[in-house]
């Protein structure tokens, strides 16, 4: 397993890190027990593994993360929970619901610390007013130890170009230490502001379903492509995978681990084969002939999915 630094917090994350979303949501949607997710877990963990993304809104994930990771010393990996400031009456100003978050996550998570606490699916026209009624409750509660680091995440259906996580890292450089968003070959739009933000910046990435949507679905591919003019269909990535759609997942999640400012890609699955394919997909890279031709191709690619 290879290691990146967490923007300039001097803590390694491995290149590929365990999310408890997506799809099945940490096996809620498949079936797995406790028993399968510990497995998984412990699995995750002697592959290198050492990050876990979790959040409020993933069902029952974090008490789920939480009885998966008992047994397991707790300097041995990384947390990352999310809290979520959007309700349906509109987004929050009661600094108390951030308080409220971490505290049950901490519960549920079964933990006195968390490592990122980061704010769910940040949309541009909330960031100033959210950054300033909350960055100074969440500092107060990395002050107390509850939070090693703190973060923001997007809502990639509604911010395909990534603007609030731009805004975040231009507004306050010196607070985030991470921002999540997804970049991938279906979505490069992160290479023309975010990630040199990132970088300018000392920011952490955490790169988010660089394959889920698109990639793995046949007709979504074809769609996709229709959309933007490519009569390749859902063989337009043949020449990349010979038509092997195991490989093409492979060059995705290496594509989304190209750029340096990415410190992490996370894989949701919910397989321990799944997880053991992507973790052997990053000990490769493209080639410069891969990568140059899909940089060209599909680089104005700003997808939502």
């Amino acid at each position: 397993m290879q290691y990146r630094k967490l923007g300039n917090t001097g803590v390694d994350v491995s290149l590929l890190s365990y999310g408890t979303g997506g799809p099945s949501q940490f096996g809620q949607k498949t079936g797995l027990d406790d028993s399968g997710r510990a497995a998984l877990v412990g699995r995750a963990l002697d592959l290198g593994v050492n990050l876990f993304d979790t959040a409020q809104g993933y069902g029952e994930a974090e008490s789920m993360l939480g009885r998966a990771l008992r047994g397991h010393t707790r300097d041995s990996y990384l947390i990352a929970t999310k809290w979520s400031y959007r309700f349906d009456s509109g987004p929050t100003s009661d600094t108390e619901v951030a308080v409220r978050a971490l505290e049950q996550s901490l519960e549920r998570l079964e933990t006195d610390y968390v490592d990122i606490f980061q704010i769910h699916g940040v949309l541009p026209d909330h960031y100033d007013q959210l950054a300033d009624i909350f960055i100074p409750v969440m500092q107060r509660l990395q002050e107390q130890g509850k939070t090693r680091f703190l973060g923001v995440t997007e809502m990639l259906t509604m911010d395909s170009k990534h603007e609030g996580m731009s805004v975040a890292m231009e507004r306050h450089p010196d607070v985030w230490d991470s921002v999540m968003l997804k970049y991938g070959i279906m979505n490069q739009w992160a290479a023309k502001r975010a990630l040199p933000l990132a970088n300018s910046s000392s920011t952490g990435v955490l790169n988010m379903a660089p394959v889920r949507l698109t990639l793995t679905r046949p007709e979504k591919l074809q769609e996709r492509m229709s959309e933007w003019g490519d009569n390749g269909g859902d063989r337009a990535f043949d020449w990349l995978s010979g038509g092997d759609s195991s490989l093409l997942i492979h060059k995705g999640y290496q594509f989304a681990a190209e750029p340096g400012a990415v410190t992490t890609v996370i894989s949701g699955t919910s397989s321990i084969a799944h997880l053991e394919a992507n973790v052997a997909a990053l000990s490769g890279t493209l080639s410069e002939n891969e990568l140059g031709r899909l940089k060209s191709d599909y680089g104005h690619s700003a997808s939502p999915d």
